[in-house]
């Protein structure tokens, strides 16, 4: 790795500030000279459709030394410390998916706790100041930035901690585990599992805390479980034996908005509570206002802080933090909500020296009434409401089942982190996967999943926004089969095949909103274990497809109707953006098609992507980069026209994540990704944004990034002749749409750049800058941030089509000695193949669940010609053939073919030998 400590680094305030000499790399049409600068091959003059070549300036990029290189190595997990000022902002959602937002602080305390059904918009609604003007005003809104450029930090509306009591050599010392009170607190980046280490030199002893709630791909109902688990871990670093107590508190805060210091129509009543291996207090609230007497108040409910453990614990119902270890024990305690109540409880362990020991709390919450306004009848109240009675109940499901739940969530983060890849690539594109545990997102009583597009803002699971979002389909696909199917093809399908892009919100479809419902049907198909899903809904995925092909006025395969799309705006004409997302979901349609036994159906969908790659590439491509060619009314609505648009291959970066392969012809796909590059790419965002005014600050001053849209040819009105407010975004880098290239840069074997950009959003989210758990478009948390996702899948080379019982793997990265995570529709667990010149050998073990094999694909190195291939050491169907164009130009593979389907169990392994 490169030596630049974190301290130099926040002070250079990005990579343009390194004037270091470079080597001299060539690189994907580029050479890399000397002195940390970028200099652009020759690119061709010749003129596409706007008749004009194209101009050779691009923005700045300066590297250190070995920067590039260093992309590529494993290293190690990211630690912030206390000692380095990482702490402050670090808000780990460590709660359930679909429960609300409990963050995990940089010290471990539990902070923000959005459990109480406020619907408020972002995690803190305030406007901040900034420099610039954005797209709508001077102070930046929490939908617009606020938390990018003042972070969030100790939001607590009660007080949660931890407290160890020492004794040892006649000496007695208590401990906040807090950051105050050790001398070095380290965090361990990550997701689903949150890991702070306490060290004090002069204490002997040594603290580990995980915190998490369950959380198991695949299993959406025990990883939507309101609750967080501390599982502490005590070492004995000295050579005498240490007596321990540790004490957990919490404050009862139950009816947060409503029990105020000034209303005494509540009162707070905390009860201890011991049975099988379980001690609590449960927290609640009661009531003196007869018109409350329904109890539909947001935040009505009750809270529980339980330890879990059979012997040594006790619960205190009343507990001055004060006096946390003395104070003497009450089994049950009430409060006017004018005083604090708090409830703890405790336990003691004895450790000899150089050993170890445990102990496990849970905190749970359940406040069920959870509404949001407009939706359809049955589509309210909190999804674990209609499993669980109290936060007390799932502090006892969690008690039964802790082996089970806290072995396989730990399990899975293990495995996620067990790969070659880098170790900052895998934080990167799976920690956005943490929206899921915020108040952005959201199941009802009846099953239903629903979101906004980020905390509190914009409604209706937007399908613009989620059809980016590659990562939830991939670890809780049954979440994803719903939305197709309860709200897509449910309340927000119309007669014509329009998909309303908000349902209940909206009236209206959106283009590209209407084409990421397709593809996505596409993925959960092949993410299911049989063809039940295609079955159930081919109707309304044709009825859906045909809207599609209907938009296509002049029948050459172009869609071409003004509709909204995620850019807020109706533009009109021929965009290629568009224009590739609904030719890549009518390729998707027409794979369907076949498999549901539709032909009809298949040949017109044929027949559109025929025509409609072909027109692409020939009236939207300006032989540099693909563009948008205008309407009959001219350029005089808002467009990206001949500017160089971020989404422009937005179509094919989809394609090769359901494995369509190649549509558009790959010199110019190479050509415009190149363009996207030397255009929009930049190590520094300062200069470009202090020029071109009127974004929102999602990357600032000395941040790299991929500017949305860029006006290589400098022309005047490059926007059109009216640019409204929306022409703010062109001048944003929004992580969403940077992973997306991302994906498809790595997909085309663009590793530099394509690990490059994923990199620049990583340092971007820095712990010392702002929390890097929350990665910020319209409000918090944005759900479009999960096409991180798809930049993962793309280094992995993965295919899957579970009905099919169908796997590839395609490592971009590191070929002869690769290992990475792979989820399927039953069951998860790691593949890895290694390659000593004379053999490859494929494994694929299962952890959890089971898959179904029929088919294994696996490219071949150079050099290797398969003569003979074998499963388990037994001779095996096969054949050798030119792979799909899937990004990387053909490569030879071999396809593995099983008499019969395959069964993997957990624990079990099936090794692929080909030689």
């Amino acid at each position: 790795m490169i030596n630049i400590s974190r301290r130099k680094f926040l002070k250079m305030g990005g990579l343009t500030a390194v004037g270091v000499t470079m080597p001299r790399v060539v690189m994907s049409g580029y050479e890399w000279g000397g002195e940390g600068s970028l200099t652009m091959d020759a690119v061709s003059g010749a003129t596409g459709a706007t008749g004009v070549a194209p101009q050779k300036t691009q923005l700045p990029k300066t590297f250190p030394d070995g920067w590039f290189k260093s992309l590529y190595e494993r290293g190690a997990a990211t630690v912030y410390s206390k000692s380095l000022g990482e702490l402050r902002y670090i808000g780990m959602p460590a709660g359930g998916i679909n429960a609300g937002g409990v963050y995990l602080g940089g010290d471990g305390r539990l902070w923000l706790w959005d459990v109480f059904n406020d619907n408020r918009e972002g995690i803190e609604p305030k406007f901040a100041k900034w420099t610039q003007q954005t797209t709508h005003a001077k102070n930046v809104r929490s939908r617009d930035g606020a938390c990018y450029i003042e972070p969030a930090h100790d939001i607590r509306p009660l007080e949660q901690g931890f407290a160890v009591r020492i004794e040892y050599d006649g000496k007695s010392i208590n401990r906040r585990l807090a950051e105050s009170d050790w001398q070095e607190i380290t965090f361990e980046a990550g997701y689903p599992v949150g890991t702070v280490r306490y060290t004090d030199p002069s204490l002997p002893l040594e603290i580990t805390l995980r915190a998490f709630a369950p959380f198991i791909p695949l299993n959406d109902d025990d990883s939507s479980l309101p609750a967080v688990i501390h599982a502490f871990e005590f070492r004995n670093t000295g050579s005498k034996p240490l007596k321990i107590s540790i004490v957990g508190w919490l404050e009862n805060k139950t009816g947060l908005n409503t029990a105020t210091p000034t209303n005494y129509n509540y009162r707070r009543i905390n009860t201890v509570v011991g049975a099988d291996g379980l001690t609590a207090v449960h927290e609640t609230l009661l009531s003196y206002d007869k018109k409350d007497a329904e109890n539909k108040r947001p935040d009505a409910g009750d809270m529980c802080i339980a330890a879990l453990a059979d012997s040594a614990t006790e619960g205190n119902a009343s507990t001055d933090l004060n006096q946390l270890f003395e104070a003497e024990a009450t089994k049950e305690a009430d409060k006017p909500t004018l005083e604090r109540l708090f409830g703890s409880v405790r336990q003691s362990l004895t450790l000899d020296a150089g050993k170890t020991a445990t102990a496990n709390f849970v905190i749970s919450w359940y406040f069920p009434n959870l509404k949001i306004g407009g939706l359809r009848t049955g589509s309210e109240g909190q999804y674990y409401s209609a499993k669980y009675k109290s936060s007390l109940e799932v502090a006892q499901y969690i008690r039964q089942n802790f082996n089970r739940l806290s072995s396989q969530t730990l399990l899975w983060a293990e495995t996620w982190k067990d790969s070659t890849l880098p170790h900052w690539f895998l934080e990167r594109t799976f920690v956005t996967l943490d929206t899921l545990a915020t108040s952005n997102a959201h199941r009802f009583s009846d099953g239903r999943f629903w979101a906004w597009e980020g905390v509190g803002a914009c409604a209706g699971t937007c399908t613009h926004v989620w059809s980016y979002a590659q990562a939830m389909g991939r670890i809780f696909p049954a979440l994803e089969r719903d939305l197709r199917e309860r709200t897509d093809f449910g309340v927000a399908i119309r007669d014509d095949g329009g998909i309303i892009f908000r349902a209940e919100h909206e009236r209206r479809p959106a283009i590209d909103g209407q084409a990421g419902v397709i593809l996505r049907s596409l993925r959960e198909h092949q993410m299911s274990a049989d063809d039940g899903f295609l079955r159930r809904n081919w109707e309304k995925i044709r009825r859906a497809t045909q809207f599609i092909i209907n938009q296509d006025k002049n029948g050459d395969g172009m869609e071409d109707t003004p509709l909204e799309n995620t850019l807020d705006a109706v533009w009109e004409g021929e965009i290629a953006w568009l224009v590739g997302i609904c030719i890549a979901a009518v390729k998707a349609a027409e794979t369907m098609a076949t498999e549901a036994g539709d032909e009809e159906f298949a040949r017109v969908c044929a027949d559109y992507v025929r025509k409609g790659v072909a027109n692409m590439d020939k009236y939207l491509y300006n032989g540099e980069y693909y563009i948008h060619r205008p309407g009959k009314n001219g350029r005089v609505k808002l467009g990206s026209y001949n500017t160089c648009h971020i989404d422009q291959l937005y179509g094919q970066s989809w394609a090769y994540q359901v494995g369509l392969g190649r549509l558009f012809d790959a010199r110019k796909v190479r050509s415009a990704l190149t363009a996207l590059w030397k255009y929009n790419f930049t190590t520094d965002v300062g200069p470009y944004i202090a020029e071109h005014q009127g974004g929102r600050p999602y990357a600032v001053a000395g941040e790299g990034g991929m500017i949305m849209n860029t006006n290589p040819l400098n022309e005047e009105k490059p926007y059109g002749d009216n640019v409204t407010w929306q022409g703010g975004y062109f001048h944003e880098c929004m992580s969403g749409f940077e992973y997306q290239v991302a994906a498809h840069f790595i997909s085309e074997g663009m590793l530099d750049e394509g690990f490059a950009l994923v990199r620049a959003i990583h340092d971007r989210y820095h712990a010392a800058k702002r929390n890097p758990y929350n990665e910020i478009e319209c409000s918090d948390h944005y759900a479009r941030a999960m096409a991180s996702y798809g930049a993962f899948i793309a280094a992995c080379g993965f295919e899957y089509h579970g009905p099919k019982g169908y796997m590839r793997f395609a490592p971009r990265l590191g070929a002869d000695d690769f290992r990475a995570p792979f989820t399927a529709a039953e069951g998860w667990g790691t593949y890895a193949q290694k390659y000593d010149g004379k053999s490859l050998v494929c494994t694929l073990a299962v952890k959890y669940g089971k898959l179904r094999l029929q088919e294994f694909e696996a490219d071949l190195p150079k050099g290797l010609k398969a003569k003979q291939v074998t499963a388990d050491g037994a001779d095996i169907t096969w054949q050798a053939r030119n792979g799909k164009d899937n990004g990387v130009a053909n490569a030879r593979t071999v396809l593995v073919k099983f008499a019969a389907p395959k069964i993997i169990g957990a624990g079990e392994a099936v090794v692929v030998r080909v030689q």
